[in-house]
């Protein structure tokens, strides 16, 4: 060392109070030194995102970064002036120690900067799904982020552990092993809707906002894909918790990918009905249900079958589920193709109300002509 610094340990204004003082000047202006070089650290960084910078600005980049940089330039400082440990006369054993926290701070130190630039991965993947509209693996992102960072810690405390107290984890991790597969045996069901949601992150049957069907009487939109359940909000605005697992294992229909849908009707006529008359009122219906704007092929009318008390009549429509009333405007709903047609099969019916009509349940009782020489009072006690 230069002659500066035995005349610096020879001054007696360095008496010990002064010499930690020294240390406390070098150490803050280490920590302003920090805080200008940070910035640009944080900039370097910024020019090897490439494309990924559309997803972040520079400013939220450096709000992330900063402490990693702020607390590793920190340690810089205190390493650069490392010879202040013996200019303070301490003990070797003291010395020992404050190297091996120093080693362990060093660590700590690796984690902060994984830890922040996870921070910055995450916020990038959350701003790319919010432009690409996928909400719902937006959702996903934060939790599993969040566990990669609490992993991360948990293995740099093992690190600092070992290495600074000179403690054996091998045996802790084992038994950390243990517990971890009894928990994981205890809580299998939630690890299921777990895995559950892993699966709908990766292929993607249905997102937040689309309207989907699990059964007959199940139909809604989806409001919040979380790592345990999906909420579906139904048509009659009744909100509905569905674990993931089940939404994995059950069939689905998402009608909202569906550009074309089927709307089927059944009507029945009288079966008074003249033959020709059916044929002039399946003739009209195709007619008529043929100029809906909002039909992606042909109708098809068809007699189908033959009910207890009616002819059955089938009217099969296809319909554009992306169809506007007028550009710009939102899709229309189902519903509203339903109404259009009814009210067209209605009132085309009701044409021919001189012919036929539509049927209900009824039942026809036929009496065969009575014995002639039966009166009516052995008719009436017959039927009592």
């Amino acid at each position: 060392m230069g002659d500066w610094w035995r005349w610096l340990e020879g001054e007696s204004l360095f008496t010990t109070g002064g010499r930690w003082l020294l240390v406390a000047i070098i150490l803050a202006g280490g920590y302003f030194v920090a805080r200008l070089i940070a910035p640009l650290l944080s900039r370097v960084v910024y020019t090897f995102l490439g494309k990924a910078q559309q997803h972040i600005s520079r400013k939220e980049l450096h709000r992330l970064l900063r402490p990693a940089w702020l607390f590793a330039l920190f340690l810089l400082a205190l390493y650069t002036s490392g010879s202040i440990v013996n200019f303070l006369n301490l003990a070797p054993a003291y010395v020992n120690w404050i190297k091996r926290v120093f080693e362990a701070l060093a660590l700590l130190s690796l984690g902060i900067f994984a830890s922040r630039l996870l921070a910055v991965a995450e916020a990038i993947l959350a701003s790319q799904y919010e432009a690409a509209g996928e909400t719902y693996k937006r959702q996903l992102v934060h939790p599993l982020f969040t566990v990669g960072r609490i992993v991360l810690f948990l293995l740099v405390i093992f690190l600092m552990v070992e290495h600074t107290l000179g403690v054996n984890v091998a045996p802790f991790l084992t038994t950390l092993g243990l517990g971890g597969l009894a928990v994981a045996l205890a809580a299998q069901e939630t690890l299921q809707h777990f895995i559950g949601a892993m699966v709908i992150f990766a292929d993607k049957p249905f997102q937040v906002g689309e309207s989907i069907r699990l059964d007959a009487n199940t139909v809604g939109t989806v409001e919040k894909i979380g790592l345990r359940s999906t909420h579906i909000r139904t048509f009659d605005n009744l909100l509905l918790v569905i674990p993931n697992k089940k939404l994995v294992d059950s069939p689905l229909e998402n009608l909202t990918r569906n550009r074309e849908r089927r709307i089927v009707f059944r009507i029945g006529l009288v079966y008074s009905t003249p033959t020709e008359t059916l044929e002039r009122v399946i003739a009209a219906l195709q007619e008529e249900l043929a100029g809906l704007p909002f039909l992606t092929r042909p109708p098809m009318v068809l007699f189908t079958n033959f009910q207890d008390s009616a002819l059955e009549v089938m009217v099969a429509l296809w319909v554009d589920l992306t169809h506007q009333q007028e550009p710009g405007a939102p899709p229309l709903s189902i519903f509203f193709f339903q109404e259009k047609a009814a009210w067209i099969i209605l009132r085309t019916v009701r044409r021919f109300a001189s012919e036929t009509g539509f049927a209900f349940p009824s039942r026809s009782l036929y009496i065969e002509s009575l014995p002639q020489n039966a009166s009516v009072s052995q008719v009436s006690s017959h039927r009592q």
